[in-house]
């Protein structure tokens, strides 16, 4: 019988001959759901097989997978997110497999249909979408809608299926609904194969990182629209009912975000934090992120209106484009050191608008040069109507916008900008991808690094706490990060002999990005709990300062599923699937050798970010807060944190492969037989 909490089948849809089938979620579930299941669906549609190199994300072979979690529908807050995987255009120098997700209506919506996910293959002969109304699935004629905005084409598919939200109940084969279809589609971006692109669900519930919409645009794939009239199955109703209040009673969800005037914040289906800052009635619900401050230009410019930036906002949602890729500050900017290159401030995403104005400004491209910036009006960047066609020309691939839609590391190749390590104005992390506040904490550029795309994992607050001491705060966050609990994980010594010995380079680090990615790849990424939320060692409101973490996963997951899950236990699944993640990145062609950051991470204005720039420092005796806005990598000191964390993981550490005693232990033998037969396992 299917686990409570799990809908029972994915859908898998083979775009090339144009069927449609089940796979039986049960073989799945030991990877825990959204992105878990997405690695174990890849390596089997396409790393077992062995019949391509793995290299190239547009190839219809690439198996993109939409997944939900076990707890999405059932009215848990900041549980209702689709996972999306798949190779990544996006990903320089290689199409890594990679991740994204989003919010909405759409995991709910596709598991009250009866389905856990969604895996596409293969390529249509002209564009099509997937329509699924509970079990029945069909491949519909998209022609007509290929060249609208990702709001036209999901308000085409509302008309043709005729249901409009909350109008009036829907009769179908299996029941009743008042919900309009919940679609997922691509814009002109996706459709033009940019590496930029976004796959964009509602008013602007995005999967930005990754480049996925130019995925579907390669399958010719315009859309999935789905809906369901069914259930979702849990173990203890009550339980999950008592759960939910006695999380948001000892721990009380904050405040919605604030958004345009006369608005109202909204929600993911089943959350109540508010962060869409827009009507969802209306379809414009946009995240309240990346995406509000897509245009929002950078000192020395003057900052942009709030108004103006709200509404560009809606030219990167209905083009499909990524903002925080594509944009030209983020919401903020920080000063840089004295003598650092780029003065006086820098923005917090260092995106492709900033560079290619950088670009600009000292005459790499534009007048004079072999890079024409037509058709982008450069003088006029602080007018709107400039968002506007730059949007355009990237989306359309028109004149310099076709090197923009390459993303920011390809653009900077072909300016000539990447010799032996990233230009330091290109601020990106190791695998292309632009940088996120310049490495916040260790933990994050590490996790960067061994991962596939910046990791995004905003769950950890490190700066000065006014009710505690450092020593008090450092032993709370020992507390929650069980099973190990050892203070010196939170160690950010840089300097001397003690980065090395419990700071940034030490075993002690590398025992702390483990237990940190192997709870981001279970818990955020699989059971897919929302990063507004979770992680939570630290709590201000908690009279204790503990967070829910690690109490309030395993009770979630007991009322759903029904299973006695330990917190530990999530985090071995979590380990799991990042191992098998490792393995699919070994047969990409992934090597220790390659696993190097960025230039000016080794160099003095690295991590120039004021955001919480006090970090836990241990003198060997004493704990106290340092500003380490200054700190930076040292290459024997990363050499050394590798060969760490590689002995964590059990892989080999001379070239960072899995060995059989580790997957065996996690239960994946025939993860092993396939790196052994290619030569790709690491020694015992």
């Amino acid at each position: 019988m299917t686990t409570p909490g799990f809908a029972g089948k994915i859908l898998l849809v083979n775009l090339t001959t144009g069927q449609t089938s089940s796979i039986d979620s049960a073989k799945y579930e030991m990877y825990g759901g959204g992105h878990g299941t997405g690695a174990a669906l890849f390596w089997d549609l396409c790393v077992a097989p062995g019949d391509w190199d793995l290299q190239d994300a547009f190839d219809p072979r690439n198996a993109v997978s939409l997944m939900t979690g076990p707890l999405a529908g059932t009215g848990l807050s900041f549980a209702g997110r689709t996972s999306v995987s798949g190779m990544s255009p996006q990903s320089y120098p290689v199409n890594w497999f990679c991740h994204s997700n989003f919010g909405g209506s759409f995991a709910p919506t596709l598991k009250m249909a009866g389905w856990d996910g969604v895996v596409v293959i293969g390529k249509a002969e002209s564009p099509v979408y997937i329509n699924i109304i509970d079990d029945k699935v069909t491949i519909e004629d998209a022609k007509a809608l290929w060249g609208l905005t990702t709001w036209e084409t999901q308000e085409e598919i509302w008309k043709r299926t005729g249901v409009r939200y909350g109008q009036e109940w829907q009769e179908f084969e299996k029941g009743h609904t008042l919900q309009r279809p919940a679609i997922v589609t691509i814009g002109p971006a996706g459709e033009n194969m940019t590496r930029v692109a976004s796959l964009v669900h509602g008013g602007g519930s995005g999967a930005g990182q990754g480049g996925f919409g130019g995925v579907f645009g390669s399958k010719k794939l315009k859309a999935i629209a789905v809906l369901g009239t069914g259930q979702i199955r849990v173990a203890d109703p009550r339980g999950v009912r008592d759960a939910r209040e006695w999380w948001e009673t000892k721990w009380p969800i904050g405040p919605p975000f604030a958004g345009p005037e006369g608005s109202i914040p909204s929600s993911c289906m089943g959350c109540r934090r508010g962060c869409h800052n827009r009507n969802q009635v209306h379809g414009l619900d946009s995240d309240n992120c990346a995406e509000q401050t897509w245009y929002n230009l950078a000192p020395p410019h003057k900052g942009t209106p709030y108004e103006i930036q709200w509404k560009m906002t809606d030219v990167a949602q209905k083009l499909g484009l990524n903002a925080m890729e594509t944009c030209f500050m983020g919401p903020m900017s920080f000063e840089v050191p004295k003598d650092f290159p780029i003065q006086p401030r820098i923005p917090a995403y260092t995106a492709l608008g900033w560079y290619m104005k950088k670009m600009y400004d000292l005459g790499v491209i534009g007048p004079g040069t072999k890079f024409d910036t037509s058709p982008l009006p450069m003088a006029d960047i602080e007018k709107p109507e400039f968002a506007e066609i730059y949007g355009l020309a990237i989306a359309n691939r028109v004149g310099i916008g076709d090197l923009l839609a390459e993303g920011t590391a390809r653009f900077a190749e072909k300016l000539g900008r990447l010799p032996g390590d990233f230009d330091v104005l290109l601020r990106l992390t190791a695998w292309g991808y632009q940088d996120h506040w310049s490495m916040p904490t260790v933990e994050w550029a590490y996790g960067n690094l061994m991962d596939s795309r910046d990791i995004n994992n905003h769950d950890m607050s490190l700066g000065r706490k006014e009710k505690y001491t450092c020593e008090q705060f450092v032993k709370i966050l020992a507390s929650r990060t069980a099973p190990y609990n050892d203070p010196l994980w939170f160690d950010y010594s840089w300097k001397g002999e003690r980065a090395y010995k419990t700071g940034i380079y030490s075993d002690r680090k590398a025992q702390w990005v483990a237990w940190h990615q192997h709870y981001a790849t279970y818990y955020k990424e699989s059971v897919l709990l929302c990063d507004w939320a979770f992680s939570n060692l630290f709590n201000e409101n908690s009279p204790d300062g503990k967070g829910y973490t690690t109490e309030a996963e395993p009770r979630f997951l007991k009322a759903v599923t029904g299973r006695d899950h330990s917190f530990v236990d999530g985090m071995e699944i979590g380990r799991r699937i990042w191992n098998l993640k490792r393995a699919i990145f070994v047969m990409q062609g992934r090597h220790r050798n390659q696993e190097k950051f960025a230039g000016y991470y080794y160099r003095p204005g690295a991590s120039y970010c004021g955001y919480a720039p006090e970090l836990p420092i241990f003198d060997g005796s004493k704990w106290e807060w340092v500003n380490c806005r200054e700190l930076f990598f040292e290459d024997k000191g990363v050499e050394q944190w590798k060969t760490a964390f590689f002995k964590v993981e059990g892989w080999d550490p001379a070239s960072g492969y899995p060995t059989r005693r580790t997957l065996e232990e996690l239960g994946m033998r025939h993860i092993a037989d396939v790196l052994q037969a290619k030569g790709r396992l690491g020694p015992a």
